[in-house]
Formats: structure tokens, C-alpha cells, sequence
């Protein structure tokens, strides 16, 4: 979709050329974090989105199977699906430079598979060292390989709604390359790795999109501000989508029948090919 008033004026109207360098690096290290991506105003509007979300007593739904619990006073908070109550949202799903990026670094037909977002308080974070998917492949012996580009099945974008220029704030944290090591995260992080990792700190409206197979981790927040993150997930045709409750979910209909051929695929509505 266009991009003006989204978008600040560095990443609008990128050319192809331009997005190479995004897809080497990403290939290379595994994610790319892009400073200042959407404009303060737009930043503003899916963060008072999901303040919506969080003080609507029938949303504290959605997670973990918490039915209506509520969940005013969790160190985490989770929001899923929110595209179906926040047009800006929905916005990202197809917001270029972004979303040409995913179809050139997937695939053309690639689509959004997930969607959530959240607050972290002092004392939380998704914290642990981990991947989002288990290793695609395995190193059974010796070093990595050096002549290997991994393809991207799916990658996921973090926007961060809240500064996290302090790094006790905690950021998205990301180890450049661990997408090729062939390993599963080890439980105990090498201290040496981790002092490696990029930390990712940057203004409101900035995103770090990275591999599933990366290692990462949200860093633990033990400022007293709290960290706000929206989420979109971009996959292959053949990675199902991953919105919870995830079987017999069906999409309300209000978010697509406006949409147009590009952000229909994005929602899911695939063309035909193999096992479908």
C-alpha cells in the first residue's frame, strides 16, 4: 500500500536496487534492524491501538488459553490478532518497503502469518535465547558451512512502539550468522557469543525483522519504562497461518472485503498450487 505518512521519508520509494543491499545483509547476518521506519504519528496510532486492546476487558482473551482472565497486573502482556480491531495493523500488512522486501526475500506469493503484540514490564522479556522454528537443517560435524544461503521460510518483524534506546529497556537482541549454525540454542548461551549480540536499540518506530532461524531473544527489561511491540510474521504459501486459537479460526469478514488482489494474498486467500 502507499507508504506516505506511514513511512518516513529515508525508506519511501525505494527502488529494487535499493532493497539488495537489505536482502544481503539479512541473507548474511540473519535479520536487519531499520532505524526510525515508521513516522511518529503512525507509531502512535498502533501503539494507542494496543492500549485499546489491553483495557478492553473482552480482549484479555487470546493467549495461552486464559479464556477472560485478566491480565492487568502480568509482567507480559499479549494481544493477538489485532488486525482485526486495528486498521493500522492491518496497514503493515502490505506497507512497502517491507512488504516488497518479504516478497522478494520469500517468495512473490507470500502471505502474513501471524500478527500479535505486546507489553513488557520491569522484570519480564521474552528472555530466554531461542528460534522461532527448530533448525532447517543440521551440522553434524565439524564448522559451518561457508557456502550455504539458507532460504527464508519466514521472517518476522518487531516494531518497536516505545523507544528502546537504553539497552535495560531491552531491545529485540539478535546473534549475526547464527542462522547457519546448524544447531538448536544451546540452554546455556556462550558467554563470548552473547557478548556478540546486537542489541538492536533504537527510536519508536523503528523494526527489526529477522529469520526464524536466528538466535534471539527479547532482552530482559529492568528500566522502569514499558516496551511496546506489534508484530507481523511473513511466510512461504506452504506455512500455514498462525492465528490463534489456530484450528477453526475464521477471519472476520469486515477485514477483507475491501481488500484489494495484493493485500487479499497477504490475509491468506492463496491461489492453488501443491497440497491445495
Amino acid at each position: 500500500m502507499s507508504n506516505q505518512h506511514l513511512v518516513t521519508p529515508r525508506y519511501r520509494d525505494l527502488s529494487d536496487d535499493a532493497l539488495q543491499p537489505w536482502i544481503d545483509q539479512f541473507h548474511r547476518d540473519g535479520y536487519l534492524f531499520l532505524q526510525d521506519y515508521l513516522t511518529p504519528e503512525f507509531t502512535a496510532e498502533l501503539k494507542a491501538d494496543l492500549d485499546a486492546a489491553l483495557n478492553d476487558p473482552t480482549m484479555s482473551q487470546t493467549y495461552a488459553g486464559r479464556g477472560s482472565e485478566p491480565d492487568t497486573d502480568a509482567v507480559l502482556r499479549i494481544r493477538v490478532r489485532l488486525f482485526e480491531v486495528s486498521k493500522a495493523n492491518l496497514r503493515l500488512f502490505d506497507l512497502d518497503p517491507i512488504a516488497r522486501f518479504a516478497e522478494r526475500i520469500i517468495a512473490p506469493n507470500c502471505h502474513v502469518i501471524h500478527n500479535n503484540s505486546f507489553t513488557t514490564k520491569f522484570g519480564g522479556g521474552i528472555s530466554t535465547w531461542h528460534q522461532d522454528d527448530p533448525p532447517h537443517y543440521l551440522v553434524t560435524h565439524g564448522e559451518p558451512p561457508t557456502n550455504v544461503r539458507l532460504p527464508v521460510m519466514f521472517f518476522t518483524a518487531n516494531f518497536y512502539l516505545t523507544d528502546v534506546t537504553d539497552r535495560a529497556v531491552g531491545g529485540t537482541e539478535c546473534i549475526a550468522g547464527s542462522h547457519l549454525f546448524g544447531q538448536p540454542v544451546p540452554k546455556a548461551m556462550p558467554p563470548a557469543l552473547e557478548a556478540k549480540a546486537d542489541a538492536c536499540l533504537g527510536k519508536a518506530g523503528s523494526v527489526v525483522l529477522f529469520n526464524n532461524q536466528v538466535w534471539h531473544r527479547g532482552g530482559p527489561n529492568t528500566s522502569d519504562q514499558v516496551r511496546y511491540i506489534t508484530q507481523v510474521t511473513y511466510g512461504r504459501r506452504s506455512i500455514n497461518t498462525l492465528y490463534y486459537p489456530f484450528m477453526n479460526y475464521v477471519m472476520p469478514e469486515h477485514v477483507y472485503k475491501d481488500a484489494d488482489e495484493r493485500l487479499l494474498r497477504m490475509l491468506g486467500f492463496l491461489e492453488h498450487g501443491a497440497y491445495g
